[in-house]
């Protein structure tokens, strides 16, 4: 008799620790299953369909890092006609009932180099803690279409937009850019297009797309390639790229890193937009330090975004 109320202690037990795992409670009252429900069910609300959970506990171990308190999502949305991959990961104590800052992530890259995994958001959601989305861009990854290189792909993260301020979870007056390399190039155009971006960081962003076509004779077959033509032949196009040719009509605040010794975007094509920045009495701020490291940033610069984000 009393081996088996023993018995039932200890399986009573387990059911109870078990009950709490799954059941734990964050900062914001939602435990891990209820953030789960909240985004599979604004995903749907807004007609997405199809999604998949992301396991961060590979990540984890990569990372040497705790991602428990964080939840991702791999899911696909419409841009135009076409299905455009995308990803959403959130500090779970930044859900719940309460709304919060929202941080798009353009990435850098063209086609499958540079195309978003599995882990970005997550990076960027622990980096800077905030709910981070990003797109890879039509001909990225596993998103139908053509790569145009800031052409019409550049509207997958105009939708992108749409889609974050649909969100339940998220306040749609703090949604938040930030691009990198190719990245830079499509924030600035996205935030010519709209108006709705309430600030933007830009890391070893292209401002000039000509130049980086003279300065890179590694990338004129590509470019030629995915504009159409070179920058003789169509000058139209690559000053659409150019946010030197348009700076007068970016309104967001800007933040802007840059390196001196950057080799893949030469810092020559920022201190031309700077120029045009400052000539426009525009709202930026401008960080270059001596390095080489294309995109690369220091932890001071890391904690100055987070700050500044916030």
């Amino acid at each position: 008799m009393k081996k088996k109320i023993i018995l039932q202690l200890i399986i009573l037990s387990v059911l109870i620790l078990t009950a709490l795992i799954f059941r734990i409670k964050f900062p914001s009252g939602i435990s891990a299953e209820d953030a789960q429900k909240q985004i599979e069910n604004s995903l749907e609300a807004n007609g997405i369909s199809e999604y998949e959970k992301i396991d961060l506990e590979k990540y984890e171990k990569q990372a040497g890092v705790d991602l428990s308190t964080y939840i991702s999502y791999r899911f696909f949305y419409q841009s135009d006609d076409l299905k455009i991959e995308a990803f959403i990961s959130a500090p779970i104590d930044l859900l719940g009932k309460k709304k919060s800052p929202c941080l798009i992530y353009n990435h850098g890259g063209n086609r499958e180099y540079g195309a978003l995994e599995n882990v970005e958001t997550t990076f960027y959601a622990y980096q800077f803690h905030t709910i981070c989305v990003a797109t890879n861009y039509r001909g990225c990854g596993s998103s139908q279409g053509t790569d145009a290189f800031g052409g019409d792909d550049v509207r997958d993260v105009l939708h992108l937009i749409d889609l974050c301020q649909k969100l339940d979870y998220v306040d749609k007056d703090q949604i938040n850019m930030f691009g990198v390399s190719r990245g830079g190039m499509m924030t600035y155009e996205a935030l010519r297009e709209d108006q709705r971006i309430h600030k933007a960081v830009v890391v070893a962003g292209v401002a000039d797309c000509s130049m980086s076509y003279e300065e890179r004779s590694d990338m004129q077959p590509l470019l030629q390639e995915l504009i159409g033509g070179t920058p003789k032949q169509l000058p139209e196009e690559y000053e659409k790229r150019s946010a030197i040719a348009w700076a007068d009509q970016i309104n967001t605040p800007l933040l802007i890193f840059h390196t001196t010794g950057d080799d893949k975007v030469s810092i020559k094509q920022v201190d031309k937009l700077v120029e045009q920045l400052k000539k426009y009495q525009k709202d930026y701020e401008y960080v270059t330090f001596d390095s080489n490291v294309h995109g690369d940033l220091r932890k001071t610069d890391v904690e100055k975004i987070r700050k500044w984000l916030q």
